[in-house]
Formats: C-alpha cells, sequence, structure tokens
C-alpha cells in the first residue's frame, strides 16, 4: 500500500474552492506545498499565462480542484429538512425545493428562520468538509495536523 501524502492544506480553502461553480474560474491543489491555485478569467493576462505555463509544464504537481454536483447540494437540503424539528418549517422547505429556483426559494425560507438558518450553514460546511476530506483520501492525501 502506498503511503500517504501528508500536506498542510487550508480546509476552508479547499471547501470554497469546490462550492464555486462559476465556469469562469479553476482551482488547482499544488500537491508539493498544499497551496490552493486560483485561476480565472478575469486575471490580468500576464498572470494568467504565468499560472497556465506553471500548471501546464508540471501537471503531476497540480490536480484540479473538482467543483460541487448541484445533486450533493440537493441531497443535503434534503437531509437538513430531516433535521428539523418544526412540522410547519419541513413543509415549507419541502415545497420550496421541488423544480426550477429550489436552492434560491430554500434560503429564503431559511431566511425568516434566523437560528435554522445558521443550522443550514453550520450542516453544510460540514458536509462540504466531508466531502473535500474525501477527495484529499482517495487521492492519498491526509492534513497536516498543527
Amino acid at each position: 500500500m502506498d503511503e500517504k501524502r501528508v500536506l498542510k492544506i487550508d480546509l476552508d480553502e479547499l471547501c470554497l474552492a469546490m462550492e464555486n461553480s462559476s465556469y469562469e474560474c479553476d482551482y488547482y491543489l499544488d500537491l508539493e506545498t498544499g497551496e490552493i491555485v486560483f485561476i480565472s478569467d478575469y486575471m490580468d493576462d500576464a498572470d494568467l499565462e504565468e499560472l497556465k505555463d506553471r500548471i501546464d509544464e508540471n501537471p503531476a504537481r497540480y490536480e484540479p480542484i473538482p467543483k460541487a454536483e448541484s445533486h450533493e447540494g440537493y441531497e443535503d437540503m434534503v437531509d437538513f429538512i430531516a433535521t428539523v424539528e418544526d412540522e410547519h418549517l419541513i413543509e415549507l422547505l419541502e415545497v420550496a425545493i421541488n423544480g426550477k429556483g429550489a436552492f434560491r426559494r430554500f434560503k429564503d425560507i431559511l431566511a425568516r428562520y434566523p437560528e435554522e438558518r445558521e443550522r443550514w450553514y453550520r450542516f453544510k460546511d460540514e458536509r462540504m468538509k466531508e466531502r473535500a476530506l474525501s477527495w484529499l483520501e482517495d487521492m492519498g492525501i491526509s492534513l497536516l495536523k498543527e
């Protein structure tokens, strides 16, 4: 069995990179330093070319960070609703997640329930950390414990 590579990676930054589903930017994990490398179409041309060249010249060093899938976010909403105790809120959220615009409606409903909204963000963040750690595990990487 291969030995795990241990890297110092900012887990919060990795989660933000995975959550950003914009097609105008990409993120890479530097497998030597643990740095999250950000590339955007809106960067200065010289900076953008320098980063792209660096990645192209050493593709084994830079792993593209996967973007979160919308079905995962939807599953998170369904799983969160299962933890809600207020029957009325459960009904509102179940209606909100049906059809196009589910994410927006879900957040709009929670905006009227500040405590549940905060609980949702903690729940969602925890799920994102689990996905990030699972991705790292699949690549044979573990986080350096400080």
